[in-house]
């Protein structure tokens, strides 16, 4: 009948025979032969081992559906965890069109347990070798995940996490998102880690960006990051971030530049990191009692960590810059909130000395370079008025400079040029100081008279040190400092104190109040020599009194030992004329007069009451015949030359001398021009 039949019913016929004998075929097929098969396949491609210990269950229709049961891919041979990932089910859904393409248009993991990780080295696990899909990992459609479990492990930050991972049904766009929650540690301290992410069909097209939101909170960091990832290049990713935390310098090495130490911290801006450099724009916020705006830049693409940054602030505090030279940053009672900080400050604590010693982490400053500009429009450094501080600070190959560090001062100007060599060991660093035109009243009040000024000074310095904390570098100092300062009024009281004068200072205080003394000239002309600063000269000369200085300021000791001896320029019937010593430790200073001439002076005046009364009152006489002192000599030898080398120790012509009317043109040209360049305005 066939061959008498139309050939189109023939043809069709057959064809439906065949497609039945097909059906049947596959419906009776003993799928779980292919196991074997499929899993060598995919174990090429992946070039890990891939398992497949349960059925393969395929259901024809429309849509077919193949279900893998107990599949499971191998870890990498350096990992201590194996598998890398196991479903406990992989449902494969197929159109048809999908079905001819071997690419299903869903992918359904159920109870899925995946470990990513990381060695010391950085090497990766989920870099997959051979072809096929991105590092050779399989083409998939839309990946929904139900009741997952995913590890992370970094052994270079250290870190590990495990998160519960989740597929939301999909939206009224027939899209899903992934949320994901859990906890773990983060460089020794707990972790907790929460966020939603697109669902699985974004990942289609793995080099478009991929919308990420969590929250990250560690022991002293959380974080709110609202941006994407590209999955096939994770590192690149953009977004807003949000940062709180008790210490810039736990970000490293996630950020990996050497911060200091920080007080607390509040920041946002704009993240981006591509091809290797992190991007921290458009940050504005708080650390400490400072606040903070500008760009941070940190480029790990070359063979050595690149930080940029140009950074402003309106009010800045300096102690939030304590970490810069190993202090706690921040107020006092508040600045310890890290436990590193609080071990610190407990130790400072309990120990005599003031002076940082907290080693430089000079690890992580050789291995990287830097490129900082800093700018504080009102700088609060205790008591003292500090504007316009403007920074410059590069670390390139070992070498640290600081060109320039200038910054205002009591109306004044003070301008650094610091070099600090991290290479040798130990560091080796030296200074070049100037200061001009700061006033003094607004620095120490109490010096000033009551209507006038305390005049201005200005100075220079050259110094060199060799440490590995700046305890050590200031405990090592050497070089040369001047000072010097004229015209201004000061306080009377004060003056007539340093010399004991305890007749004029009764009358200033039943007149009820103070008087200004002219100010004619104060110079001090100082050497530094293994962390002992000695003033080869210190005068105050006022017309009230005539002060001269002598001793030493030990910074390896940490201890003042200066005298301060003032000859009246007035009569007095009673002024005892005993020094002022300033002496005791860094940490508890002490400030008292010299008893063993006051003392003497009492007794011989007593012994003459006793002999003679009229008489006792002799030893406590000062005649006030102190001369003026020669400033325009005193200018002279204080100068610091433009090499950062002193004059010469001063010499006879620098030595106190009357006061002449008028002095020679030479001597006033002097005056002039040391006064100018170590006083005056630049």
């Amino acid at each position: 009948m066939l061959r008498t039949a139309h050939p189109a019913l023939r043809y069709g016929g057959i064809a439906l025979a065949v497609a039945a004998v097909l059906a049947l075929a596959i419906a009776f097929f003993p799928w779980n032969v292919l196991r074997g098969p499929i899993a060598a396949h995919y174990s090429d491609r992946l070039q890990r081992k891939v398992h497949i210990d349960g059925d393969l269950d395929v259901r024809l229709g429309l849509p077919t559906r193949i279900v893998v049961n107990d599949v499971s891919i191998a870890n990498v041979a350096w990992s201590d965890v194996q598998p890398m990932a196991r479903a406990q089910a992989l449902v494969l859904t197929f159109s048809l069109p999908s079905l001819f393409r071997l690419t299903p248009d869903r992918v359904d993991l159920v109870e899925p347990h995946v470990i990513l990780e990381r060695n010391a080295r950085g090497d990766a696990n989920w870099h997959f070798g051979g072809g096929g899909g991105s590092n050779g990992a399989p083409l998939l459609g839309v990946l929904a995940v139900e009741r997952g479990r995913l590890r992370y492990r970094d052994a270079t930050l250290p870190g590990d996490v495990t998160l519960a991972v989740q597929s939301t049904a999909p939206g009224v766009r027939g899209e899903s998102s992934l949320q994901f929650e859990g906890d773990g540690t983060l460089r020794g301290g707990p972790l907790k880690l929460a966020g939603t992410a697109g669902g699985f069909s974004a990942l289609r097209h793995a080099d478009d960006p991929y919308p990420v939101r969590l929250d990250l909170d560690s022991a002293s960091t959380a974080i709110h990051f609202d941006g994407t990832v590209v999955p096939a290049a994770p590192q690149d990713l953009q977004g807003a971030l949000q940062m709180r935390g008790n210490d810039l310098s736990k970000l490293y090495p996630i950020v990996p530049s050497p911060l200091p130490w920080t007080p607390p911290y509040v920041l946002g801006g704009r993240l981006q990191h591509e091809k290797g450099a992190w991007r921290f724009t458009q940050i504005a916020g708080t650390v400490g009692s400072s606040d903070l705006t500008g760009d941070f830049t940190v480029d790990t693409s070359g063979p050595r960590s690149e930080t940029r940054a140009n950074l402003s602030s309106r009010k800045l505090d300096y102690k939030d810059l304590g970490g810069f030279v190993g202090l706690p940053p921040g107020e006092p009672g508040k600045r310890a909130k890290t436990p590193e900080q609080r071990r610190e400050a407990s130790a400072r604590a309990a120990s005599d000395r003031v002076l940082p010693d907290k080693p430089f982490d000079l690890d992580k400053l050789r291995a990287h370079d830097v490129d900082l500009r800093f700018a504080g429009k009102s700088v609060r450094w205790g008591r003292f008025p500090l504007d316009d501080l403007a920074l410059h600070m590069t670390l390139a190959d070992g070498v640290m400079r600081f060109d320039p560090l200038d910054f205002g001062i009591a109306d004044g100007r003070v301008s650094t040029r610091l070099v600090m060599e991290l290479a040798k060991s130990p560091p080796h660093a030296r200074a070049d100081v100037d200061v001009r035109r700061v006033e003094l009243k607004r620095l120490f009040p109490q010096l000033a008279s009551p209507r006038g000024s305390a005049g201005r000074f200005g100075g220079r310095a050259h110094l060199t040190a060799a440490g590995d904390d700046v305890a050590q570098l200031l405990g090592s100092l050497d070089g040369q400092a001047a000072l010097a300062m004229r015209g201004g009024e000061m306080s009377t009281l004060s003056l007539l104190l340093t010399n004991l004068d305890l007749a004029r200072v009764t009358a200033l205080l039943m007149r009820g109040g103070d008087e200004k003394a002219e100010l004619h000239c104060a110079v001090a002309a100082m050497h530094a020599e293994k962390g002992v600063l000695v003033p080869d000269r210190l005068v105050i000369d006022s017309d009230a009194e005539l002060i001269h200085g002598t001793g030493s300021i030990d910074f390896a000791r940490e201890r003042y030992d200066i005298r301060l001896k003032a000859d009246s320029k007035k009569p007095s019937l009673i002024a005892l004329r005993g020094p002022i010593l300033i002496g005791g430790t860094f940490k508890q200073p002490v400030v008292r007069p010299e008893l063993g001439q006051p003392l003497a002076r009492v007794g011989a005046a007593i012994g003459l009451g006793l002999i003679a009364p009229p008489l006792a009152l002799l030893p406590l006489i000062d005649l006030g015949d102190a001369p003026d002192a020669n400033c325009a000599a005193l200018y002279r030898d204080a100068k610091i030359g433009a090499t950062g080398k002193a004059n010469k120790p001063p010499t006879q012509s620098a030595k106190a001398a009357p006061r002449k009317p008028n002095v020679d043109a030479k001597s006033r040209a002097d005056a002039e021009h040391v006064a100018r360049s170590s006083a005056n305005e630049r």
